[in-house]
């Protein structure tokens, strides 16, 4: 895992200066190597640039072989990559036998190898999570690729002839000719979920390459493609029968799994307890000749402490298991760095215990293994059946539905109130979205502008899109691609990264999300209880009695974490003359967005969480205050 960055364009602006300042910016990503690229070349007008810069994580051959940016033997390819690609074995056998040589061990010359054999059809050949920058010297052709779940992060800018690129955004920034500009509109689907969505980040004109995408730079012209779809259908019927499922998926997550384990490093797992991450560590076990390093964190508040959870099952697994009891004092630590870990605002509060156990993981191995995916892949989350309650009233006439809406604010706070008030929603779809969303559309305008209530279109487009008619399993597929893209994994990528952990995600290895999304909706919540078909590989190796329990999540009460940090950042940040002087929101609407979060109810705090992340990685990012 590494981090990796460029810049294209008029020679101007490729200077050695700029790929250095750009590089160290992303130190953290790859503490092992580094290294830049510039090279110049002629054009109509003039003289161009390319300049590739680097950071290495070591994982696979260890030697300076595996050095990037990394160039072909005859010098027409060269490549700056981040990620693994878990079949690079299979694929080198298959360029080997077409007449390919290899100098080095590691899947980046794999790569180059690949592109010049099958040219863009290769990203389509990976198994593995990835996002590289490819440079075809002869055609002077820029290649930009993210994986298909968009497990790798990458950003880029394209403005005045000049296309800038990078692992993070802070990369971006490093280079001199940025010049930031929020986006309102941006900012406002921010505080729907408390991250950015899609393409569109919280700058003007910085885009995030989508996942499954690649971009095309040649003759001073980018273009965008597809080469993936979750929406595609999929590549072959799904089991007859739920046992037959079951075999299949045990077979393929196990296959994912043990490419996983692919290391010249230490290699562990985290273990929440829960459904998902136990699958992942009983799969492990089976292909371990060593016991497995597992890893997990306790709190000591009793209400939401999972380690004894994780802890039986280790025992029973016989992992080799390492836990950590943190205390307020940590959460509120790693809270006042979320800024300039996450680069941009997120406030996912979860973002705490995971950076918290990304560290104690880190000190023990390179590699870590996750149970991120399951709940999207297999319909874990409990709002699923909100939805599948609630879009059977959308057949109301729009009269009830909007009385029966309306007469919500006259019920207590609480489940009711809150489902009954999402009946304004138009379809199934606007109604799936706004069941993850935190805040009033007319409260967002008030306080971003009048784009700011927009939903995101591509959590839309992707409900829309869906093969399936079911209204779970679309907002099954909106949510992979946008709830698991742009909040789960970046959260992951961060909080692992900001330490040099390399994290690893088999659930959503490509080939087990296509047979996932092709399963019947019954067979999803088969006996009852939902994942069921992951809950029944895992119960082949682990007692049910172990894992049977209401779900949990891995969040923090921030009301009672970061209660008196809440309350000083608050009247610091939300103060309107702040407000006033910074520009971006409107001090009236924000007033109207936080009128109850002095309160203890949930969602009135999380709106106050929301907006104070913002407001304080703004004034960390672009004030310069430190202690923000």
């Amino acid at each position: 895992m590494c981090g990796l960055c460029g810049v294209l364009g008029p020679a101007r602006s490729a200077q050695t200066e700029a790929i250095d300042a750009m590089t160290r910016s992303l130190a953290h990503r790859g503490p092992d190597d580094d290294g830049t690229h510039v090279e110049r070349f002629p054009v109509r007008d003039g003289e161009f640039a390319l300049a590739l810069g680097h950071r290495r994580l070591s994982i696979l051959d260890l030697s300076p072989l595996g050095h990037q940016p990394m160039h072909s033997e005859d010098g027409a390819y060269s490549i700056a990559y981040n990620g693994e690609v878990y079949n690079f074995r299979e694929l080198r056998r298959e360029l080997e036998a077409k007449g390919h040589r290899f100098r080095s061990d590691c899947d980046t010359e794999v790569l180059l190898e690949a592109y010049r054999a099958w040219g863009t059809d290769a990203f389509d050949r990976l198994i593995g999570m990835f996002a590289f920058a490819l440079w075809d010297r002869r055609r002077r052709r820029l290649v930009l690729v993210r994986d298909r779940l968009g497990i790798k992060p990458l950003y880029y800018r394209f403005a005045d002839g000049v296309l800038t690129f990078g692992s993070e955004l802070r990369a971006l920034r490093a280079h001199p000719a940025f010049a930031p500009a929020i986006s309102r509109p941006a900012l406002g689907r921010y505080l729907r979920g408390g991250y950015t969505v899609g393409e569109e980040t919280i700058y003007t004109g910085v885009r995030r390459l989508l996942a499954g995408s690649y971009l095309v730079w040649e003759n001073g012209a980018i273009a965008t493609h597809a080469y993936w779809r979750l929406t595609d259908p999929p590549d072959a019927p799904p089991p007859a029968t739920f046992e037959a499922a079951v075999d299949a998926l045990d077979a393929l997550l196990g296959d994912a799994v043990e490419r996983r384990m692919i290391a010249d490093v230490p290699l562990g797992a985290f273990l929440s307890g829960g459904v998902d991450s136990s699958a992942v560590v009983a799969l492990m076990r089976e292909r371990s000749r060593a016991p497995v390093r597992t890893f997990s964190i306790g709190f000591r508040e009793p209400a939401w402490d999972e380690a004894p959870l994780a802890r039986a099952v280790a025992a029973h697994l016989g992992t080799d298991h390492t836990e950590l009891y943190v205390d307020r004092a940590d959460a509120v630590a790693v809270a006042h760095e979320l800024p300039d870990l996450y680069d941009e605002p997120f406030a996912d509060a979860s973002a705490i215990p995971t950076t918290l156990l990304s560290r104690l993981t880190r000190r023990h191995v390179t590699v870590s293994l996750s149970g991120d995916g399951g709940d999207e892949l297999f319909g874990g989350y409990d709002r699923y059946a909100k939805l599948r309650r609630l879009a059977a009233l959308l057949a109301l006439p729009w009269p009830a539905r909007a009385a029966l809406a309306g007469a919500s604010a006259l019920l207590p706070a609480g489940a009711l109130r809150n489902g009954l008030a999402h009946l304004r929603a138009v379809d199934a779809a606007h109604l799936a979205e706004r069941l993850g969303a935190h805040f009033e559309d007319a409260d967002l305008e008030a306080a971003c502008g009048p784009d700011g209530g927009t939903p995101p279109a591509l959590f839309l487009d992707t409900f829309h899109a869906a093969p399936a008619r079911d209204p779970v399993r679309r907002a099954m597929s909106a949510d992979a691609r946008v709830y698991m893209a742009d909040d789960i994994l970046t959260k992951v990528d961060r909080a692992s990264m900001s330490i040099a952990l390399e994290a690893r995600v088999p659930i959503l290895d490509h080939r087990v999300v296509r047979f996932a999304f092709a399963l019947p909706h019954a067979f999803l919540s088969h006996g009852g209880r939902t994942k069921a078909p992951l809950r029944a590989v895992l119960y082949r190796r682990v007692p049910p009695a172990l894992i049977e329990r209401p779900k949990h999540g891995f969040g923090i009460p921030i009301h009672v974490l970061l209660e008196r940090e809440l309350v000083a950042w608050r009247a610091r940040h939300l103060a309107p003359a702040r407000l006033r002087e910074d520009g971006i929101f409107d001090p009236a609407g924000v007033a109207r967005l936080v009128a109850h979060a002095s309160t203890r109810e949930p969602i009135a705090t999380t709106r106050l969480w929301f907006l104070l992340c913002f407001q304080r990685w703004y004034a960390r990012v672009h004030r310069g205050e430190r202690d923000a």
